[in-house]
């Protein structure tokens, strides 16, 4: 090849350097400040407690969920950040309980344990009552109880079979489990946000059907209340609710009790024996206000309309614990990140935005509203009764997505909640394309975290609701400690299982990352639009759907024979 005269190198050296001198470089300083921030003057472990100890649980439009929004408004305004405010969106009824208690009268005496379902009404006063199993799949089985349950309390879900226990208690991730996530799965490479699958939404809508004729069958008969099984054993309560919408709540006085308590009843019932119990549910509904709020707070960008990072949580909480773990522990950290940052004064290009979420416990319901109302909305259903079902029973998550002004503004979004391990990578939902950006940004981090990026997909949290309209969303990597044996949605979940050093390190590789994103030349490169599955999708989706019909039949007749 020809060499470079001088003119020629001159001229090539003139060109690097602007670009040099535009490149956004982590300060070293900043660095250091973040750590030492997080490290030596963290108020992680005291935002937990506060919510936590202090406000408690957190359900969705409660008394105690206000008082949560309420204050971590007013803490991050005392910290500084900028544009803190509430903004609402359409939720429902409120709940709330002080107390439920049941005990078993006969065949024998002992008290068992319990904690209400979620907007189901109170008993205004003690209530004895016999107990029977309401064995009933479809409308037409439940016809064969009709007029004997009158004054009984009925069982909702068949007893378990007692198995060998197999969860080991707590753990972290191994070497090995980390370097498997780093593989891409093809199987599932479905985008968020597309089609979902055919038998799945009729499954759902058969099964709501039967749930609304029960609940009114239920009220019909003059049923006392209801008991539920927990789905985990050894003791653990998980709770849930019934529907939150005005109208659609649960008729009669709902009670989950533990697998060894509810077998045990069945098991009664079993042998010939009529158990017969006492249960008392003080709980109110809560009508004065129908909307949730999202909190939101910033550190200002530069300009007259910066872009956009986001970091975000959701901030409430099933009601049996005071929900330490899912999701106390992605608040604190997201809200200690955001805090580090304001505290090390340096001045972002881009706004960074922390979204503290309500109604997630109920379908990403507050992340879901946010990004309709700033970034991106989709048609509903043209059917009126389609419109009124809940959208996880809509036939389509509707087409075309229509962009707001803000969707080019945005960047990406960081959201913390698999509990509170330490952060050991991030998945990319398959954005390939962000891969050897989180390579860079965590290696500043690299001897706090493993810095696995998986380009797999991951569902069930916020990051959903951006992933779902073309935005870059991502969910964390965490140690899982108990968290999926013993905590989620369960009533041991509290800020004693939480470890203050996994704390700490989640709060500073979040606030570096998003220090990373808020200083970097380009905007997180995003995945194409989601778009309509065209005719011929639709029609190899419903044929793998009949597929999977036809095969669960022949496993059930196999199962018979």
């Amino acid at each position: 090849m020809p060499t470079l005269n001088k003119l020629s190198l001159a001229l090539a050296a003139s060109l690097l350097i602007p670009a040099l001198a535009w490149a956004a470089k982590p300060e070293p300083e900043v660095v250091n400040a973040i750590r030492d921030q997080g490290f030596n003057h963290s108020q992680v472990m005291q935002t937990l407690y506060q919510l936590t100890d202090k406000i408690g649980p957190r359900l969705t439009n409660s008394p105690k969920m206000r008082e949560a929004t309420r204050w971590t408004q007013d803490q991050l305004m005392a910290w500084g950040l900028s544009n803190v405010h509430q903004e609402a969106f359409e939720f429902g009824r409120g709940w709330s309980y002080d107390h439920a208690n049941v005990d078993l009268l006969s065949p024998r005496k002992t008290s068992l344990q319990t904690i209400p379902l979620a907007w189901t009404p109170g008993t205004n006063g003690t209530v004895e009552a016999e107990v029977v199993y309401l064995d009933a799949v479809t409308e037409a089985e439940l016809q064969k109880f009709k007029g004997k349950l009158k004054g009984k309390v009925v069982m909702l879900n068949e007893p378990t079979e007692s198995e060998e226990p197999r969860r080991e208690i707590s753990k972290r991730y191994s070497s090995a489990e980390l370097a498997e996530m780093r593989n891409f799965d093809i199987k599932s490479t479905a985008s968020q946000g597309q089609q979902p699958p055919v038998d799945s939404i009729e499954q759902r809508r058969k099964s709501n059907r039967f749930s609304e004729a029960r609940d009114a069958f239920l009220k019909a008969e003059g049923v006392a209340g209801a008991l539920f099984r927990s789905s985990w054993d050894g003791g653990l309560i998980r709770v849930m609710g019934q529907s939150h919408r005005v109208g659609k709540t649960f008729p009669v006085p709902g009670l989950m009790l533990p697998v060894e308590h509810y077998n045990m009843l069945g098991r009664m019932l079993d042998n010939g024996q009529t158990p017969k119990i006492s249960f008392n549910v003080v709980a109110r509904f809560h009508d004065e206000d129908v909307n949730a709020h999202n909190v939101m707070a910033e550190i200002p960008g530069q300009g007259d309309k910066p872009e956009l990072v986001m970091l975000g949580a959701h901030l409430d909480s099933w009601h049996g614990a005071t929900g330490g773990v899912d999701n106390g522990a992605g608040v604190a950290i997201t809200m200690e990140a955001i805090r580090i940052l304001k505290a090390v004064g340096f001045s972002p290009k881009r706004t960074i935005r922390l979204g503290l979420w309500a109604g997630e416990e109920q379908g990403l319901l507050g992340s879901a509203a946010y990004v309709e109302q700033h970034f991106a909305t989709r048609p509903k259903p043209s059917d009126p009764k389609e419109r009124e079902l809940s959208r996880w029973l809509w036939s389509s998550p509707g087409w075309p997505i229509s962009k707001l002004a803000d969707h080019e503004r945005f960047s990406l979004y960081f959201n913390v909640d698999n509990g509170s391990g330490k952060l050991r990578g991030i998945t990319t939902q398959g954005n390939a394309a962000a891969r050897s950006t989180f390579a860079e940004w965590f290696g500043q981090v690299s001897d706090l975290s493993d810095g696995t990026i998986s380009n797999n997909s991951t569902g069930s949290t916020d990051h959903v609701s951006f992933d779902n309209v073309g935005l870059p969303g991502f969910q964390f990597i965490q140690d899982p400690l108990d968290y999926f044996t013993r905590l989620h949605h369960t009533h041991v979940d509290s800020a004693d299982h939480v470890i203050p050093e996994d704390m700490k390190q989640a709060a500073v590789v979040l606030a570096t990352l998003v220090y990373n994103a808020s200083i970097a030349d380009n905007k997180l490169p995003r995945k194409p639009m989601p778009i309509e599955p065209t005719a011929e999708e639709k029609a190899d989706s419903k044929a793998k759907a009949d597929k999977r019909s036809r095969n669960k039949e022949r496993k059930a007749l196999n199962d018979l024979k």
